[in-house]
């Protein structure tokens, strides 16, 4: 009965182990492609100032710093999970066009400097801090407290 015990311990302690989390330095040249393209299109590669793939058991992420402090985050297949321009704008096209609708009219002396994408909504932070709140397709939901 022991014996059982301590092979269950064991294998616990290797899936642990074999789980655990680790970030690697990676070159623009081996982010997922359509990371690649998202970066090229909306600002210049020359403004990278690096990019780590953290893994974590059997998926990864990839996370792009660029030198004006902006930072991407992409899916293990190059899908944008978030953007985070510290005080700067959200370069425009970035946005689903009914949230850039929405701010335009709504908060027009105000700008996005946060975009996060989960599977339940949008979250969008603005350069005064709030955070709103839409769904997939756009539609303003809430303020987020």
């Amino acid at each position: 009965m022991m014996k059982k015990y301590f092979a269950i311990l064991a294998t616990l302690l290797i899936s642990i182990t074999a789980c655990a989390e680790h970030e690697y330095s990676v070159s623009y040249s081996q982010l997922p492609t359509d990371a690649q393209k998202f970066v090229k299109t909306y600002f210049n590669i020359d403004d990278i100032a690096h990019i780590e793939m953290e893994r974590d058991g059997l998926f990864h992420e990839y996370t792009v710093y660029l030198k004006n402090a902006t930072t991407i985050d992409f899916d293990r297949v190059g899908k944008l999970e978030s953007i985070d321009c510290e005080r700067s704008p959200i370069p425009e096209g970035i946005m689903l066009k009914g949230i850039a609708s929405y701010l335009k009219e709504y908060y027009p002396n105000l700008f996005a400097v946060k975009y996060s994408l989960d599977s339940r909504h949008i979250e969008v932070e603005l350069n005064n801090d709030m955070e709103l709140i839409f769904d997939h397709n756009g539609r303003f939901v809430r303020i987020d407290d």
